[in-house]
């Protein structure tokens, strides 16, 4: 029997090869992701310095409201008031002590809410989940529900208005609201309104 090693051995060396080839893109294509992702978040943070920082204070030093571009965009500063609680899907995403700690400011807030007579403010949402092949009793339990009009997914959050609007009204009235708890960020911010694809 004749072994022939170009044609034995080529084809296996060829698949090889393609599979590195394969794996190196899928590298690369890792680290350029990675090296987007971070270009994105510092672009959002000259964005955040330039919107709540250095535009509203030239304009504020040069006593300017608002101003018109020259692609017709108007830009304006609004006095600000904000604040956050951590939503489910931001919990979700975080891992470790993060979620841990992201889970327990939620929760510190709902119950501050709650002692405000603010509770209100947080919705509940309810999702409920089958697993495999239990495709019968998903249509049954579904169909169950819209027999009873009630509609399911679960999920408990304030909405960021209600909350921006809650806190800025009881702050105007002198009452407290804690600053560290809901990440208070009182300010100006420098928007603009306009058509984005002019330029």
């Amino acid at each position: 029997m004749t072994i022939n090693l170009l044609e034995d051995v080529a084809p296996a060396s060829n698949s090889l090869g393609a599979i590195t080839e394969m794996a190196q893109n899928m590298f690369d294509l890792e680290i350029e992701i990675n090296g987007l992702e971070e270009l994105l978040k510092q672009k959002k943070q000259n964005l955040t310095k330039l919107a709540e920082h250095d535009l509203p204070d030239l304009m504020q030093e040069l006593n300017v409201k608002d101003f018109t571009l020259n692609n017709g965009a108007k830009v304006e500063v609004n006095e600000i008031t904000s604040g956050s609680i951590p939503s489910a899907g931001a919990i979700s995403k975080a891992s470790g002590e993060d979620r841990a700690e992201l889970e327990l400011r939620q929760q510190q807030c709902f119950a501050w809410l709650r002692a405000q007579s603010a509770g209100d403010l947080i919705k509940s949402n309810v999702e409920v989940q089958f697993g495999r092949d239990e495709d019968k009793a998903c249509n049954d339990f579904a169909e169950e529900l819209r027999t009873r009009n009630i509609f399911y997914r679960r999920a408990t959050g304030v909405h960021h208005s209600s909350l921006n609007s809650f806190i800025k009204e009881r702050m105007a009235e002198g009452k407290d609201v804690p600053q560290d708890l809901f990440k208070i960020f009182i300010g100006r911010r420098a928007k603009i309104k306009g058509d984005r694809n002019v330029r």
